[in-house]
């Protein structure tokens, strides 16, 4: 290990800094009162101050540290009488020794008390600090506990999210390669874009809105293919400028969910309609969907679509907290969301 690291850096780490900032703050102090007088004969009296003030103010945060940990209150009560104590003598002998030898004993019981009193107020001193201290210092510590949570969370929901939109891009594949393989090899251009995006864009915390509408155009496309036969669909997302930034991979589930319920109905017509515009800072986006109007739906459709939309909500619970509104809307044969972001 290289020597600067066992002194310097360990003198000067965070927590160290602070002392001796302090301490210089105080010497600092002492140097201005010394000039102002300019009498060397006060430099004694002048450092037996600054020793006493630097000692009982590091013994209250001493006494107080002792007390968070054993969080006795017999033990605070008598370590403070016990300092207290301690500091009336040392401080009334000093004021005696250094200002008047032959002090009267009145005047040195009625110094005693002043010097009790100061003792008291640095020892406080020292004990809020430390208070201060702990309490920040916890506060610290549960906001970084939280960001280390949240960044958890998301982590665990972008693995989520991925693996879902790859296996049901995998199983539109499936169903043109039997259905319409000549139509498979546009498909898998769409297919490599979108894994594309959803493998390096993904990650990134913001893409701009115009990479996330393009991912949707993609996947809009792949499915149009499928369902061209008896889809009737309208996509309206205005142009918008590049600067705009989103969370990505969060507008897709919306879409996704509303091909698969339409997809599943009997209907032989089935509609769709997507629309995204920028408002000032807020984007709006909606998507609709005939649905089947039967209660008895598929269980494994509804567990696949609840693990989307669940994420979703708890992405936007997480990245956009008191910014986003969310309607979910549905009559007899028909399923609308609208939600509302404000830009981050």
């Amino acid at each position: 290990m290289k020597l600067s690291a066992l002194y310097p850096d360990a003198f000067f780490e965070k927590g160290k800094r602070m002392h001796l900032f302090f301490l210089l703050t105080l010497f600092f102090l002492l140097v201005v009162i010394l000039l102002i007088s300019r009498t060397l004969s006060y430099i004694a009296t002048g450092l037996f101050c600054y020793a006493f003030t630097l000692c009982a103010i590091y013994a209250g945060r001493w006494i107080c540290k002792k007390w968070l940990a054993s969080n006795k209150w017999s033990h605070l009560i008598f370590a403070v009488v016990n300092a207290l104590v301690g500091f009336t003598l040392v401080g009334t002998a000093g004021f005696v020794y250094l200002f008047n030898p032959g002090m009267p004993i009145n005047h040195i019981l009625e110094s005693a008390i002043n010097i009790s009193v100061l003792s008291f107020f640095l020892l406080f001193s020292g004990f809020f600090i430390t208070i201060t201290r702990s309490a920040l210092r916890e506060k610290m510590n549960g906001l970084v506990l939280a960001e280390q949570k949240k960044e958890s969370e998301l982590n665990l929901l972008r693995s989520q999210v991925s693996p879902h939109f790859l296996f049901n891009t995998l199983h539109n594949m499936y169903s043109l390669s039997v259905n319409r393989p000549a139509q498979l090899p546009p498909l898998l251009l769409q297919l490599s874009e979108l894994l594309r995006y959803s493998v390096y864009e993904a990650d990134q915390p913001l893409v701009t809105l115009q990479e996330e509408m393009a991912y949707i155009r993609n996947y809009i496309a792949l499915e149009n293919i499928r369902l061209a036969d008896r889809l009737k669909l309208t996509v309206n997302m205005d142009d918008n400028p590049d600067d705009i930034k989103i969370v990505p991979m969060l507008l897709i589930v919306f879409v996704e969910n509303a091909f698969k319920h339409a997809r599943n109905t009997s209907e032989q017509q089935i509609y769709i309609n997507i629309h995204l515009k920028v408002r000032g800072n807020t984007i709006y986006f909606m998507a609709e969907n005939s649905c089947s109007n039967h209660s008895n739906e598929d269980g494994a459709g509804k567990r696949n679509s609840g693990l989307g939309i669940a994420n979703v909500i708890k992405r936007l619970e997480l990245l956009y907290p008191d910014a986003y509104g969310l309607k979910q809307n549905r009559t007899n044969n028909l399923f609308k969301v609208e939600l509302w972001l404000k830009e981050k």
